[in-house]
């Protein structure tokens, strides 16, 4: 897992997605924004897609600058593979439900790989995915014109998943916790 890069082009610096992770099969660029849907997308309006829309695009476009620049093979991502295939996740704090839909988007620009909006629960759930890797099912996920669209949840239904390591170590932390820690990670 490589951490944010800052890189120049021409007299700008500039920065990468916030982490990119190099699997066997796949390059996973994660791009992190600490923002919630609003009222209207909650509630499935459509001016809720044109908001959805408007926080969502300055990670699009990170997303999409640092793809061509591991394509262009600038001297910064020299470290990232350019050989296998590339998928984006755009991490947010609470789902977006018209995030990933086939919907008219008109104020978000178009992916140049494939990206998927992603809370940070499903991140959580992928991350501990004990049945299959995480880059097979995103890979297969992508693959269908169908799936790919659904949140990232609904492909990780069925999957079984161990503990999340980092809650089990900050729940035995607290002086009362003699239990195991099972209610924090069910879905």
């Amino acid at each position: 897992m490589v951490s944010e890069i800052t890189y120049r082009v021409k007299r700008n610096e500039l920065q990468s997605v916030d982490w990119i992770v190099v699997f066997d099969d796949l390059v996973l660029l994660v791009e992190v924004k600490s923002m919630m849907p609003t009222e209207n997308a909650r509630l499935g309006l459509e001016l809720g897609v044109a908001e959805t829309d408007s926080k969502l695009a300055r990670a699009y476009r990170q997303v999409n600058a640092t793809s061509a620049q591991i394509d262009q093979r600038h001297p910064a991502f020299a470290g990232i593979p350019a050989d296998r295939p590339r998928q984006a996740l755009i991490v947010t704090l609470e789902p977006f439900p018209v995030a990933n839909a086939n919907l008219p988007h008109l104020d978000l620009p178009t992916a140049d790989i494939s990206t998927t909006v992603v809370a940070a629960h499903e991140v959580e759930r992928l991350v501990t995915l004990t049945d299959t890797a995480p880059s097979s099912l995103l890979l297969e996920r992508a693959a269908d014109p169908q799936r790919s669209t659904w949140a990232l949840n609904e492909c990780l239904n069925g999957h079984e998943n161990s503990l999340n390591p980092v809650l089990v170590q900050g729940w035995a932390s607290y002086p009362w916790a003699s239990g195991r820690l099972t209610a924090l990670n069910t879905p």
